[in-house]
């Protein structure tokens, strides 16, 4: 009997052990959407800086026209992020100051170089607001990001196809491996350049 009971409490912790690192490798990922929400953010903030510190407060206001179900639905999924990671006050605040952040961070960038700072915004209006515009989330993924992002992407991007022009690259979602309990996984994208 001493036997079969230690043979079922080790499969019982094994089960338990399984389905703990499944529900931390949950806690401890955004999922595509999130990551979305996350690049909708960011661009609306450095696009908003962009709106004062450029005279782009026009296609500001169109960008918030045009994307505006999009946005707020964005906006919505970060706010729950947060809260899921952090639960529901902290998340709040924490969704706050990651908005805060970004919004901060671009500034200093516009004050350290306005004109090329001036310059990107521009490009990233005129694909924005282009008569055939792109949904939200083509459009924020093909925008280069200056802040890391405050949680790794559940998912890897690889890039595969044929070399030498041939054939363009291509990306390739796999999903991120789940992380051993205790075992941090390294932060993905984290090759985002600094600020000019």
């Amino acid at each position: 009997m001493g036997r079969a009971f230690r043979t079922g409490a080790l499969a019982l912790a094994a089960a338990f052990a399984t389905t703990t690192t499944g529900a931390l490798a949950d806690q401890t990922c955004a999922r595509p959407e999130e990551m979305t929400a996350i690049q909708a953010a960011s661009v609306q903030q450095q696009l908003m800086v962009s709106a004062l510190t450029c005279n782009q407060i026009s296609n500001f206001n169109a960008f918030q026209i045009s994307y505006g179900p999009e946005l707020r639905a964005a906006d919505a999924t970060l706010l729950r992020m947060f809260k899921r990671f952090y639960g529901s006050s902290r998340g709040e605040a924490e969704y706050h100051a990651f908005k805060t952040r970004v919004a901060n961070d671009s500034e200093m960038r516009s004050i350290n170089n306005n004109p090329a700072y001036c310059q990107a915004a521009q490009a990233v209006f005129a694909s924005a607001l282009a008569p055939n515009k792109p949904s939200l989330a083509e459009f924020v993924s093909a925008v280069q990001i200056q802040e890391a992002s405050p949680f790794d992407s559940c998912q890897i991007r690889v890039a595969v196809g044929v070399q030498g022009g041939l054939t363009p690259a291509s990306e390739v979602v796999v999903p991120r491996p789940k992380p051993e309990l205790g075992e941090t996984v390294p932060a993905q994208g984290a090759s985002l350049p600094g600020g000019n």
